[in-house]
């Protein structure tokens, strides 16, 4: 079993499931929210008033998908999408599209963050290597002023996946949902301090020895 991984390893993994593998992303990205929805629903979130942050990459794709998913339970969200969507990723872009379908509007700018009882950081993902541009690291400090329960999707937006330090800016987590493994960024450096109680979801994306494995065991059966 694999301790940590880097964000290459998880990129490669990911490649792998999706390239060799055949799982489309939609369903990687409906099965990640889905695990959201999981550590929200614990009874650990005050849930009578919700805003997903979402990035244009495909953490924000979670993070769209978790919104339709809370607003399908009743859930009074907000959907706060940040960038030029026609920049979105094709997948991100699907998962806004449906999220319209189901009369979700995103909004693009929140006034006071205070204004909710907790919070969904859908960002960035575990791909991020640069600094974190000036204004978004400016909300990103608004939201942490807040004082509000933040739930970051796969690692808090501006953390660095592999060394755990922070790219200018970074979410406080009050917890992170991270997917198949933990990333060695949450467990160390800044990562300690930023992740706050971590859960590790099963989301279907392996690595290839594991997936080797499970073939063998499957064949003996």
């Amino acid at each position: 079993m694999i301790e940590s991984v880097t964000a290459q390893e998880m990129q490669r993994f990911s490649h792998y499931t999706i390239d060799e593998i055949g799982v489309h992303p939609l369903v990687l990205m409906e099965r990640a929210a889905m695990a959201v929805i999981d550590v929200l629903g614990a009874g650990n979130f005050d849930l009578s008033n919700v805003l997903v942050i979402a990035g244009l990459g495909n953490n924000g794709g979670d993070g769209i998908a978790v919104t339709r998913m809370l607003a399908q339970k009743g859930v009074n969200v907000d959907l706060l999408l940040l960038g030029d969507e026609h920049r979105a990723t094709p997948n991100t872009a699907k998962q806004l599209d449906i999220a319209r379908n189901y009369g979700i509007m995103p909004h693009s700018r929140v006034r006071d963050f205070r204004h909710y009882t907790v919070i969904i950081d859908a960002l960035f993902g575990a791909g991020l290597s640069k600094h974190v541009p000036v204004k978004l690291g400016d909300m990103i400090k608004r939201v942490n002023s807040a004082n509000i329960p933040v739930v970051s999707v796969d690692i808090p937006s501006g953390l660095h996946a592999t060394t755990g330090a922070i790219l200018g800016s970074a979410i406080r987590a009050t917890a992170t949902v991270t997917f198949a493994y933990p990333k060695k960024g949450l467990l160390q450096n800044e990562g300690l301090k930023r992740s706050g109680n971590i859960y590790v979801k099963d989301i279907g994306i392996y690595s290839p020895d594991e997936l080797s494995n499970f073939k063998k065991e499957s064949s003996t059966q």
